[in-house]
């Protein structure tokens, strides 16, 4: 193994100083060929605002690097984050970050998605339509001064391409192994020329997926369909006021949860039932009110969303004794309003904003539980169900400043109020199938939690291509009601809290022609969310004790010469239990050791495209106990192509090695579930403009 990833290593160099030494002029350092990488701007603390200027960690992907890393899905983007990972079962898409992890019965990821100022963060809603989009900003860390929803990990912050004057269409189409087709398009244009504007997108994907099934008349068992659709409207009705409306609507098909096993070795076979499935539709709806005053600006951000989600999984496949059939078919709801008031940007590096936010979702579960296979023991099948409801409020105000203490130096302060109310209607019916009597357990329960969560951060500019800057601030997820427990008393957990201390520097090297951004930090976790099974379909949500979190995130972007780029992101991640019953000094599972990216790319004026990408993940446990784990594993990829003014076509091989891992792992009431990594697939992708 240690030769076959030796070998992978040697070959990406080989790529790498290929492309260099091919370039014309770079042996002699012709300084007519050198020019400086793009400056890139992010409008995540609410301005648009040179990133290497903002005292915060943070990762951004402009378009042109989505569509030269071929990026289609969200989950891809995390992936390249340092410490930041992500994962998908019929458990739902989960995000891990830093240590942090997904809250079981809250249903809430540590890291929120916005999407043009619509925020998910529910693990069966984390999706976002990444067609026709100007970037994606990733700011890591707890966030609670900027935004109306908290986030105790982080933000991912989707823009959309806003559309103007300028005529604007393209499609896309893509050919993979696996029977796998995708297909994407846009148009943006003007309605009213300076005034009313319009944007349509939409992708389709299909694929047959890698995963074997031995059910008697199956192929495959990881198939699945998607579609997701936009629409943009931008409208400037005077010179100071402007009018942005997003809707939304995605459609996610699966038919058994993914390529999902469970397993201690990879495999690309097992069984699975053909009825099963996991199906998610998405609506999303937001608008953006903005009115700017010489010195001010005010804006309201109005957003709906829409989450229904219809899963069937015959989990007898994943144990080798019978178990149970699991049923959820549930739809979540939630209303949004942000209102905000904040400075124009001035000279002097002063700015301010205040802002109030109000929130109200829904969870609505149809019916929640399992066929449960109990005739060996009882003599008849068991079906259980939780049919319930739960109702969150959430009411909070939040705010952020900046001021110069002497040139160079800024102080910013930050500060945000929470209230979040919660209120569970619990039902369960326990039904024997052979007679159909049933027993039911029903109960009403509801709390609120509040908090006061304060960031400081002190950002020193010793010159213009480079600053330093330290920040603490309180991370912060709200208790909640486990909407599985048939005891009202041990239905409700408390908040999960953590300290958050972060040192990083930002700088720019060589006429600005190399970026190289660093950041430590530490945190001090208690009373993370977790859960138990202490027996059969028996779910017990509690807090761990305490944990801490440390580590060291690099990322590094250069242009040693004209068409060539080369990006690094690194993370290194130690995160432990230091009080947590059984478990003291275990590492958090999820939580891989290091993260590792590197990519070099050339075009050149001639149209040739070549790129070759290295994708790494250090060893991860997939338990708390930490006797299950993910060793780590490398991934090379590989993509050439031709660029013309009006059409692109490219070739590529991911996994070029043909590395067998498991990309993702969870413990679960099942044991522990995995998700097979994609092995070597060869694809086409062509593209015309308009």
């Amino acid at each position: 193994m240690l030769r076959h990833k030796s070998a992978g290593i040697y070959w990406l160099l080989c790529i790498v100083s290929g492309m260099i030494w091919a370039t014309p002029g770079f042996a002699q350092d012709d300084q007519s060929e050198l020019i400086q990488l793009e400056t890139i701007t992010v409008s995540g603390e609410k301005q648009e605002e040179e990133v290497q200027r903002i005292p915060s960690a943070i990762t951004v992907f402009t378009e042109s690097v989505i569509e030269d890393a071929g990026i289609d899905e969200i989950g891809e983007v995390i992936n390249r984050v340092p410490n930041m990972t992500f994962g998908e079962t019929f458990l739902g898409g989960e995000t891990i970050f830093r240590g942090i992890r997904p809250s079981q019965f809250t249903y809430k990821n540590p890291v929120i998605i916005y999407i043009d100022g619509i925020p998910h963060d529910h693990v069966y809603s984390f999706d976002a339509d990444l067609n026709n989009i100007e970037r994606v900003e990733v700011f890591r860390g707890s966030q609670g001064a900027l935004y109306g929803k908290n986030a105790i990990g982080g933000i991912i912050n989707v823009v959309s391409k806003r559309p103007d004057n300028l005529v604007d269409a393209k499609i896309t189409a893509e050919y993979a192994e696996n029977e796998t087709y995708k297909v994407k398009a846009y148009a943006d244009g003007p309605i009213v020329q300076d005034r009313l504007f319009l944007g349509l997108s939409g992708s389709w994907s299909q694929t047959e997926g890698f995963m074997e099934n031995h059910y008697p008349g199956e192929d495959t068992f990881d198939d699945n369909e998607s579609w997701r659709t936009k629409v943009l409207l931008n409208w400037l009705p005077t010179d100071r006021m402007k009018v942005d409306l997003h809707a939304g609507a995605s459609h996610l098909r699966n038919d058994n949860g993914g390529p999902v096993i469970r397993s201690d070795e990879v495999r690309y076979h097992d069984t699975r039932d053909p009825d099963d499935k996991m199906n998610t539709d998405i609506f999303n709806f937001g608008l953006n009110l903005t009115y700017a005053w010489e010195l001010m600006e005010f804006t309201s951000v109005s957003t709906y969303s829409d989450n229904q989600t219809d899963i069937r999984q015959n989990l007898n496949y994943y144990r080798s004794e019978p178990t149970w059939v699991g049923l959820w078919d549930a739809e979540y709801t939630m209303f949004s309003q942000e209102l905000r008031f904040q400075s124009k940007k001035n000279d002097n590096g002063s700015k301010w904003l205040g802002g109030v936010y109000y929130s109200k979702g829904k969870e609505d579960t149809n019916e929640g539980g399992s066929i449960m296979n109990t005739e060996a023991s009882l003599g008849y099948n068991t079906k259980l169900d939780y049919p319930g409801e739960t109702d969150e409020e959430t009411v909070s105000a939040f705010g952020q400043i900046t001021i110069p203490l002497i040139e160079g130096l800024y102080f910013t302060a930050g500060l945000r109020y929470e209230r979040v109310y919660k209120e569970l209607n619990f039902r369960y019916t326990e039904t024997r199938l052979d007679t159909n009597q049933t027993t039911k357990i029903a109960y009403d329960i509801e709390d609120d939690w509040s908090a006061l969560l304060p960031k400081g951060t002190l950002s020193w500019h010793i010159m213009d291509n480079a600053m330093i800057y330290a920040s603490i601030s309180r991370g912060y997820l709200a208790g909640g009601l486990n909407p599985y427990d048939t005891v009202k008393e041990r239905a409700k957990f408390d908040e999960q809290t953590s300290i958050d201390y972060e040192f990083g520097t930002k700088t720019q090297w060589l006429d600005d022609r190399l970026t190289f951004n660093m950041a430590v930090f530490y945190m001090d976790i208690e009373d993370m969310h977790v859960y138990s099974m202490p027996e059969p379909y028996v779910f017990v949500a509690s807090n761990a004790g305490e944990a801490h979190s440390k580590g060291i995130e690099v990322e590094m972007m250069a242009r040693p010469l004209k068409g060539l780029d080369i990006t690094a992101q690194f993370g290194w991640t130690d995160a432990e239990y230091d009080e947590y019953e059984g478990y003291e000094g275990n590492k958090i599972q999820g939580t891989p050791e290091y993260t590792f990216n590197l990519a070099a790319q050339y075009r050149h004026a001639s149209g040739l495209f070549a790129r070759a990408e290295m994708q790494s993940n250090g060893e991860t446990y997939y338990s708390d106990d930490n006797t299950d784990s993910q060793g780590s594993f490398e991934l090379y990829n590989m993509k050439i192509g031709y660029e013309a003014s009006r059409w692109n076509l490219y070739f590529y091989c991911n996994n070029i090695l043909d590395e067998e891992y498991f990309s993702y792992g969870r413990s679960s009431s099942l044991g522990t579930l995995k998700e097979v990594g994609d092995p070597r697939t060869f694809g086409v992708v062509a593209s015309v403009n308009f």
